[in-house]
């Protein structure tokens, strides 16, 4: 089934440090979303990681910021406050908490 342009998720630059969401595989159940700048997150802390895009996600749906497993389990990094209302057009950045025992660097 074609998709129609309702269905279109639409992501605007707002840097030349902002890189477009990608698909990991043809059967992923989302985007990956990429850092635009270099982040420490302390051992305990949390961060907003920014990402220099916005996005407008197709009428009726929003868009959900979810954690990976495998940073979780590897590092104890989960992300929180995920989700983008239908409406919303600012910037979208990535709340990470670190769990973990160590700092952990976003790249």
């Amino acid at each position: 089934m074609a998709a129609s342009m309702s269905d279109i998720l639409q992501v605007q630059r707002l840097s030349p440090d902002a890189t477009i969401p990608t698909r990991g595989s043809k059967f992923a159940a989302g985007y990956d979303l990429y850092a635009s700048k270099d982040t420490t997150i302390l051992k305990g802390g949390r961060a907003v990681v920014p990402t220099d895009i916005t996005i407008a996600v197709p009428p009726s749906t929003y868009g959900r910021v979810a954690p990976r497993s495998g940073l979780a389990v590897k590092h104890g990094i989960n992300t929180g406050a995920g989700v983008i209302d239908e409406d919303y057009r600012g910037p979208v950045g990535v709340v990470l908490f670190n769990h973990g025992e160590q700092d952990f660097q976003v790249i």
